[in-house]
């Protein structure tokens, strides 16, 4: 299956480029918006550079652990933004909350790097 975005659900998303996050692919983090189902982010399944918002995966953040809703992922892409999640989850669920904008999630938001944690040197990419 393939996952698109609107272009409303784009404009409200804070998209995190890959040499940000310390993931190998770009993600977009969003506020709940009108949303009716629990926290997710979407996730770019290749690991171009380039943003491509026409192929993602839909990945939930408060499910223990985060699975894959729709579209796909391999199984060691979705290992590392699962730790990703949790390193993230706080943030992530703020700004779903609305309580935190764009700027505010950026500040937040820690990278992965290979130990797993936001407190190591290299990041995972």
């Amino acid at each position: 299956m393939i996952v698109s975005v609107t272009d409303d659900e784009l404009f409200l998303m804070v998209n995190v480029r890959g040499r940000t996050s310390g993931l190998p692919m770009n993600i977009w983090v969003g506020p709940r918006g009108h949303a009716r189902h629990a926290a997710r982010i979407k996730v770019q399944p290749d690991h171009r550079e380039r943003f491509d918002t026409n192929r993602l995966a839909v990945v939930s953040v408060e499910d223990d652990p985060p699975e894959v809703k729709e579209g796909r992922l391999n199984a060691e892409d979705l290992e590392l933004v699962r730790r990703y999640i949790a390193l993230n989850r706080q943030a992530i669920l703020d700004h779903w909350n609305e309580k935190t904008d764009g700027v505010e999630l950026s500040k937040a938001l820690k990278p992965l790097h290979e130990d797993g944690d936001g407190s190591g040197d290299s990041p995972v990419v």
